[in-house]
Parts: structure tokens; sequence; C-alpha cells
């Protein structure tokens, strides 16, 4: 069976991404609603709270870490396909992780980090590979070039994304990796991408203001993260005259703000209409807005408290 690592690698496009119709192999269990690639587990990030592991089931994941830790991994593979049926990886990365490092000695590292990388390259199970992925947290893997290019690679997968961005937050090159990744996905990836820059350096600053809210998702989830990592409140107090696509670029993450129905936005400012008073005042120096912008700049005027 062909891996999830190979079918990412072999639908890349001449650009070096995944197509926009591209997704992973359907394994949604009939009558269940099927979710685009990558919205499962950002719903369970941002609306969902996860049950912890009980005594029982960490004993199965130790059992589990154990049979890897000791060469045998396809044992491991397939109870980690079972174990991963009940408990999504996004919820678990922090006991698999604690688990390890809490039985170190019972565990041998050569055999974990030969593991994380079999399921990151050859399983053909969503869940296992982030299982790898989340292994791989604890191993310098940015040092292992051709290891690292597969964990950028298969971060182009919108279901991978945060798991590599969790890999790439310890890379000494964090900032540049995760940007790189961020302009090369569009769903809940770019959301991700987003959270975790760090915006140390007026590139990705510049870059956020720009499209950091342009997803294929929903604006609002990065309104407040692009609005805090891009300096908008000096643009906007700044005396001088903003640029056409400035403006733009402020009105777009505006807009998100205001759409709070995923997360808040703009109930959470200290005095909301005051900002959205000052952004309307920047409007008045002669742009020629397009029809979005002018709808924006209408919802500034006509918002309220009370929506």
């Amino acid at each position: 069976m062909r891996s999830l690592t190979e079918l990412i690698y072999g639908s890349r496009n001449a650009d070096g991404i995944l197509p926009e119709s591209f997704s992973l192999p359907d394994d949604t269990e009939e009558g269940k609603p099927r979710f685009a690639d990558g919205a499962m587990d950002g719903i369970m990030i941002y609306h969902m709270g996860h049950t912890p592991l009980n005594d029982e089931e960490k004993n199965e994941l130790l059992s589990l870490l154990k049979l890897a830790g000791n060469g045998k991994f396809d044992e491991a593979e397939g109870g980690f396909t079972l174990f991963c049926a009940k408990h999504r990886v996004v919820s678990i990365i922090d006991d698999i992780q604690r688990c390890i490092v809490d039985n170190k000695d019972d565990l041998d590292p050569n055999n974990m980090y030969r593991f994380a990388v079999n399921l990151l390259t050859k399983s053909a199970d969503k869940e296992c590979l982030k299982v790898g992925l989340s292994i791989l947290e604890l191993f310098d893997a940015y040092q292992d070039e051709n290891l690292a290019d597969v964990i950028r690679t298969v971060g182009l997968s919108d279901e991978f994304t945060i798991f590599s961005v969790f890999n790439m937050r310890n890379w000494p090159n964090a900032e540049r990796e995760i940007l790189d990744l961020a302009k090369k996905v569009r769903g809940w990836g770019r959301i991700h991408c987003v959270d975790f820059i760090s915006a140390d350096d007026e590139e990705t600053r510049s870059w956020l203001l720009y499209n950091g809210v342009d997803n294929d998702v929903v604006a609002a989830y990065s309104a407040m993260p692009v609005y805090e990592k891009t300096g908008m409140e000096d643009l906007i107090n700044k005396e001088d005259e903003l640029s056409y696509e400035q403006m733009h670029a402020i009105l777009a993450i505006a807009d998100a703000l205001l759409d709070e129905g995923p997360v808040s936005g703009i109930s959470a400012f200290e005095d909301p209409k005051d900002f959205l008073n000052r952004i309307i005042n920047k409007t008045q120096a002669g742009y020629d807005f397009s029809e979005d912008d002018l709808r924006i700049i209408e919802a500034l005027k006509e918002w309220n408290p009370q929506g």
C-alpha cells in the first residue's frame, strides 16, 4: 500500500505545493460526515476540550511504546492504529511525549527514533503518521536534512501542517521554516502557521499583514493573531497617509475581527468603537476602494456591541 508521504510527494505541482483539489484518501466511517483535511483537528483545537487518558489507557499507550522501543514496529503500528481510532493524536500529543520521557530508561532511543521515521515515511494511516511526527519532536530531526525535508513536505497537507509546525518551532531557523510553510498552505494549515509564527522580523510582519487572514476556512480564526503580530495599531495611528495596499489589508483584518462566529475578535478590545473609528478616519484619504472595501467600511460604521 502506498504511504501517505509518498502520496503527498507525488501530488506536488510544479510550484512544489499541493493542488487545491488535493485531499487525502477518505477513511471516514460510513454514515459519518466527511471532513476536509485538517478540519477535525482544527475544530478540536479551537472548539473542543479533550478527555484526559485514564490509567488503563495510559498503560495501553505505554505498552505500545514499549513494543516500538523493543523494535516490534509492525505490532506497535497496528496497536496505534486501533488506539488512535479512539484517541486522535492532536488530543494526546502531550501524553505520548510525557510517557516517552517518563519511561526513557525502558525505551531504546534509537528504536523510538527509527519507529517514528518509519511511521512518518511508510504509514498509510493518518493518525499513525501524526504519532511519528509527535515522537520526532523529542529528537533533533532538523539535523538530518532528508528527514527535515519529509517533515516540510507532509506539512503541505492541511491534515499534518500543525504537526510539522510543532517540529519546526524547535528548529534553529523556526521563523523562516514556518513562514515558508504558511505560504504553501491555504486551509487549516495556514491558520496553524499564523498562530505559531513569532513575527520577529519585518518580512514576516508584512506577509501577515497582507496574507495572514487569507485562508480557505474562516478569516476570523487568524484575525486576532494577525492584528497583534503585525503592528497594525501603529499603522492606524500613523499621521502619514497609508498606501491603498496597507488600507485594504487593514480593512480585511478588521472585517475578520467583526466576525466572531468561531472565535472572539472585536469584543476583546478595550474600546472597540474607538478602534473602528480610527480605521474609518484613515479611509478618508481618497482611496479608490473596491466594492468589498466599501462594504467593510459600512460594516465598521454600523457595528455596535449588540451586533
